[in-house]
């Protein structure tokens, strides 16, 4: 039995309790062959046309012989399945719901990792935040194994328990573990640890999808409602709708003149002009204030 870094794997129909205890001790965690076949099937023949169309990266993140896609909800039926899985919002509410009235779909993305691609760059997601590590979760990655995630073909390296780590320190070689995992698994991890994908050495693809998810207050990495615009979004479910921004983050917080956004995806609604709810109001009391730095000033 091996004493360094492991990432715990649960089955696909595993308590969201199980896994936001795991998410909140070691950071990460795996959920095995979450969605089916049929799913994986149709989202292949949905999205997979547009990343065959999609350029090379030109940046050393990005990668030079990996290619991305964006805007997935507005291409895919199954990946707006996806992107409200039960148990992956139910792990939300446990993860990121402490600390916000709402949390938002944060970005979708599909990366396709090809044959001689380079490792990625470690990072930790909550670096596009101006915030000290560790700190709550300002986000959860729900990565989405759309091919099989092996050794050989880049499967992403994650540092376990590294949420937990001071905010210089970064991972040595020995405390990075890859997330191998079979076809329609999730790899999901919060925005305190340290992770990238690993160099491609295999002679195939390796792709995943990102459907990632913050804080309501903060600002999301890909623009939602610019990706999926009324004319397109008012054909997704509601809740969906709400996740991506048609919705207020709280009080006060994202407002339009009618009042909640999401009546601009009913017609002839002419709202109530309110820039907030009862509901709101009192889940806004029950959250605990964040303290960034500490009663001394700024360190």
């Amino acid at each position: 039995m091996s004493d360094g870094p492991a990432i715990t794997t649960f089955d696909r129909d595993v308590p969201a309790a199980a896994v936001i205890a795991e998410l909140e001790s070691n950071g990460c965690a795996i959920v095995a062959h979450r969605a089916d076949d049929v799913c994986m099937q149709d989202l292949h023949a949905e999205l997979q046309p547009y990343l065959n169309e999609a350029p090379f990266g030109r940046t050393e993140f990005a990668g030079r012989t990996s290619r991305r896609r964006n805007g997935l909800l507005a291409k895919s039926g199954a990946c707006r399945e996806l992107a409200i899985d039960p148990l992956v919002l139910a792990v939300c509410d446990g993860i990121l719901g402490p600390y916000c009235v709402n949390y938002r779909l944060h970005v979708t993305l599909l990366v396709e990792l090809m044959p001689g691609e380079v490792r990625q760059e470690i990072h930790r997601d909550g670096g596009i935040y101006p915030v000290r590590h560790p700190a709550p979760p300002m986000t959860l990655a729900a990565f989405w194994a759309y091919t099989d995630f092996t050794e050989a073909n880049g499967a992403t390296l994650v540092a376990p328990g590294s949420h937990r780590w001071p905010h210089e320190r970064e991972p040595e070689a020995h405390e990075l573990v890859q997330a191998v995992m079979p076809k329609g698994s999730i790899l999901l991890y919060t925005s305190s640890v340290w992770h990238g994908s690993e160099a491609n050495r295999s002679g195939g693809v390796r792709t995943g999808m990102g459907l990632h998810y913050n804080l309501g207050w903060l600002r999301q990495e890909e623009n939602q409602v610019l990706s999926s615009p009324p004319d397109v979004a008012r054909h997704f479910p509601e809740r969906l709708q709400r996740l991506i921004g048609y919705d207020l983050g709280g009080p006060y917080l994202g407002f339009v003149e009618k009042g909640n956004p999401i009546r601009l995806l009913s017609d002839g609604d002419d709202g109530d002009f309110a820039r907030t709810e009862p509901a709101l109001d009192a889940q806004r009391e029950a959250i605990e204030p964040i303290l960034f730095g500490n009663v001394d000033g700024p360190h």
